[in-house]
């Protein structure tokens, strides 16, 4: 059955609560590394492209397609680093919040501001991979420099975001929570949590 087509659950004050997207469901946004890999894809795209040089072409394209594979799966072999309130971590947060924008509202003006500031980005990325392409350092460096403002920009919005929702649903609260073992003896649980 399509989560669409399931009822929506009853919240705690008998309102309706959204069907949120299967892998939010999940309550586990992407990990912190695939924001660092956002931020040097774009470059090391480009670059793979300026291969062309030595490599030829066809030989660029092969490097470019291995960096792509890499720059996706690596986030998902590594899997969870450092702290879940570091920045990186809280800009996955956000974007999780945003692409589920259509079972739980977000505030209209940050929809389209992040709407608009993914278009430029992904213009920007265009731009400098077709500067690669034709090995333009103009259209290289621009593209570059519009999609990391781009990006960036949308970094801070996407941390607001997620601040000003993360109490809207107990699946954004609970993203940060650690759970804790309670199992354990209660001098050993104590002390692991100090």
């Amino acid at each position: 059955m399509s989560p669409l087509a399931r009822p929506a659950l009853k919240d705690a004050n008998g309102l309706k609560a959204p069907v949120l997207l299967p892998k939010a469901a999940s309550g586990k946004p992407a990990p912190a590394l695939s924001t660092v890999m956002k931020i040097v894809a774009p470059g090391l795209l480009t670059a793979a492209l300026w291969t062309q040089v030595w490599l030829g072409i066809w030989g660029a394209l092969l490097v470019a397609i291995g960096v792509l594979a890499c720059v996706i799966t690596l986030p998902g072999l590594v899997g969870e680093t450092g702290k879940t309130t570091a920045w990186a971590k809280q800009v996955s947060f956000g974007e999780k919040v945003w692409l589920n924008r259509l079972f739980l509202p977000v505030p209209a003006t940050d929809s389209a501001r992040l709407t608009t500031l993914y278009l430029v980005f992904w213009m920007g990325g265009l731009i400098a991979l077709l500067g690669g392409f034709l090995m333009s350092p103009i259209l290289s460096l621009t593209g570059l420099l519009v999609a990391h403002a781009a990006q960036f920009v949308s970094f801070v919005k996407l941390v607001q975001l997620y601040r000003t929702m993360k109490d809207k649903t107990p699946l954004y609260r609970f993203w940060t929570a650690v759970p804790q073992n309670d199992n354990l003896p209660n001098d050993i649980a104590r002390s692991n949590r100090h």
